[in-house]
């Protein structure tokens, strides 16, 4: 895939989390198209793939939002890094994979992005964040998923064979 393409997908992918996500809130929560994209990207290319546009992602959001810098890209990288570990072994065609790395991703997404804002001086209440925006966050990213990785897949597929150059 060019370079040029993906920096318009994530551009996009970031504008439509940053304007329109927070009005498609349910229980409070509200899907992360970027986590999403980044997870699925990782596991249908490689970590390596995965962590250029967790880095491309992360900064894009970092710019976007009101959050310190480097508040989304870290867990971005983390997440994409931990999902790429088992490349080699992981039979990917299963749907359960990107369901549970859906899940797991999410939480570990938005706890180490509460622990930066802690880290950088915010209040953060962790038992009213557990409750209220990390597990119902999980689950919607969760059920969102198998849609986010069916797109990408396709996209995948298109593009199969020809190698990112960054």
């Amino acid at each position: 895939m060019s370079p040029y393409l993906a920096s318009l997908l994530l551009i996009l992918i970031a504008l439509v989390q940053t304007t329109l996500s927070p009005h498609l809130a349910i229980l409070g929560a509200y899907p992360n198209l970027m986590l999403l994209v980044v997870l699925s990207w990782t596991l249908l290319r490689t970590g390596r793939e995965g962590m250029l546009w967790a880095f491309g992602g992360g900064v894009l959001l970092d710019m976007l939002s009101g959050a310190p810098f480097g508040a989304s890209t870290l867990p971005l990288l983390l997440v994409s890094f931990l999902s790429s570990l088992g490349e080699e072994t992981l039979f990917r065609t299963t749907l359960s994979l990107p369901l549970a790395v859906g899940f797991a991703g999410s939480l570990l997404y938005d706890s180490v992005f509460l622990a930066t804002l802690q880290l950088m001086g915010w209040q953060v209440d962790w038992p009213t964040s557990l409750w209220r925006l990390i597990l119902p966050a999980a689950g919607l990213n969760t059920l969102l998923m198998p849609l986010v990785y069916a797109l990408l897949r396709q996209l995948h597929q298109h593009i199969k064979g020809v190698e990112l150059s960054w």
